[in-house]
């Protein structure tokens, strides 16, 4: 396939020694489909030629089951809406038998990978949240926060709310956008602003913050040292998503961005919107 020579010739070009990893990511906000299953298999098919071609590499494949849940998919009753804003790992589970919502649309991508014979290793967001793995990303950004907010506005076109925050806190069992305020970095907490003015801390070593999206991505490349990761259409407009992900690794991490691989939609006859 000339569109995979092109790529791997690329990426071991920039990475003449070493072992390269290579990464995906899908929210388990609802069934994986055909649709979420092409950005897995793309970032496989990358990571099987460079083996092919005597090069290490893995595959990781980012579970992102600690975004909150923004929509209700059909065969959901319509009360689950009370649990709008809450992480995906701890919305009860559709079925009331897997541990979490996330666990319960996960579960089938994870045996399907299996029969599938992918050599892919699941990292869950939540469990890296939670156990310290981004307390370093976390310290750098609300240390960078101008050149942050500097870098997401000149790249996307977008002016940012006076406002603005680079982290979400968990009050009570949601998560919240509030303006940031401070950060100890030896008691691992920040002080934010509650949406009546008062000043309350959370602890970002145990999963009570969150990067906000933008942050989140390069963050991940940063910690992980991804090389390479295939990505949806609307994450390669101008000015989107990847752009500014390649700025904030570029102005706040002060590292590279991976090796862009923007692909098509898979689209149903006759539809022009994502499945």
């Amino acid at each position: 396939m000339q569109w995979l020579n092109k790529v791997v010739y690329a990426v071991i070009k920039a990475h003449p020694e070493g072992e390269i990893l290579v990464s995906s990511g899908v929210s388990p906000s609802g069934v994986y489909h055909v649709g979420t299953l092409r950005e897995v298999l793309t970032a496989e098919a990358i990571r099987l030629e460079l083996v092919e071609r005597g090069r290490e590499a893995r595959h990781i494949h980012n579970v992102d089951d600690l975004d909150p849940l923004r929509k209700i998919p059909a065969g959901v009753p319509a009360d689950y809406e009370k649990y709008f804003g809450m992480p995906l790992c701890d919305v009860p589970a559709p079925d009331g038998k897997a541990a979490s919502w996330a666990d319960y649309y996960f579960k089938d991508f994870s045996k399907s990978a299996k029969v599938l014979g992918m050599e892919v290793e699941f990292w869950r967001a939540y469990q890296k949240y939670r156990s310290g793995f981004f307390v370093p990303a976390i310290e750098k950004v609300l240390a960078n926060i101008d050149k942050a907010r500097q870098s997401i506005t000149e790249i996307s076109g977008r002016k940012l709310d006076e406002n603005w925050s680079p982290i979400q806190v968990k009050e009570g069992k949601y998560l919240k956008s509030r303006r940031f305020v401070d950060i100890d970095t030896n008691r691992k907490t920040v002080t934010y602003e509650d949406k009546n003015g008062a000043h309350k801390q959370a602890s970002y070593d145990k999963g009570e913050v969150k990067l906000y999206w933008r942050l989140d991505w390069p963050a991940r490349w940063w910690l992980l040292g991804v090389d390479v990761e295939p990505f949806g259409r609307d994450h390669a407009t101008k000015g989107g998503s990847y752009d500014t992900g390649a700025g904030l690794m570029k102005q706040v991490f002060k590292d590279k961005p991976p090796f862009p691989v923007p692909y098509e939609f898979i689209n149903r006859t006759g539809q022009t919107k994502k499945m």
